[in-house]
């Protein structure tokens, strides 16, 4: 009998406890959002859904297919392809966001800041297959990159140099023999 009577005081007082808490925050403003309407300021660190940037200014891809981010990556995500012919052009990317935890090691090792975290985070689907991005889906835009280059303070790529044609010998006269 002593036992139920206890238990029932230390509940009441708990109740009383509770109630107390949320009197005290009545008149406080709210601290949450309104997510869908009011969109939250996102930071320039912050570690969202991957994307492959171009040069800004040529808008030329900076993916060199130098596979760093797809060795260092410890879900093993992302897949590569460069081009056989061409040493350092990209021919395929594949990302899988279902299974990145968006660590941020792919960003931090690329060498020409090609794969960077952005500030978009709503990326549900109703496959899992839909999470599966190529390269066609991971490449930012022109202005897109510009934007990314600027928010998060990254220096802005170099132009690669053109290639210059091989100068073509001069062919001797045909009655003229050049001497040593």
């Amino acid at each position: 009998m002593i036992t139920v009577l206890k238990k029932t005081i230390e509940g009441i007082y708990n109740i009383t406890i509770g109630m107390l808490t949320v009197l005290k925050h009545i008149g406080r403003r709210p601290i949450t959002s309104s997510y869908p309407e009011v969109v939250p300021e996102l930071y320039p660190n912050t570690r969202h859904r991957l994307a492959l940037t171009v040069n800004p200014d040529t808008g030329e891809h900076l993916c060199i297919a130098c596979k760093q981010c797809e060795r260092i990556c410890p879900d093993t995500c992302i897949t590569v392809i460069g081009d056989p012919e061409k040493k350092g052009v990209i021919k395929d990317f594949y990302l899988d966001h279902g299974l990145c935890m968006f660590c941020g090691l792919c960003t931090e090792v690329c060498p020409t800041n090609c794969i960077i975290n952005t500030v978009d985070f709503e990326m549900s689907e109703y496959t899992r297959e839909d999470l599966i991005y190529d390269i066609d889906r991971l490449t930012l835009t022109q202005e897109q990159s510009g934007f990314y280059f600027d928010f998060k303070g990254m220096p802005k790529p170099k132009p690669k140099p053109a290639k210059v044609p091989a100068a073509k010998p001069l062919a001797a006269t045909s009655g003229e023999k050049g001497t040593a």
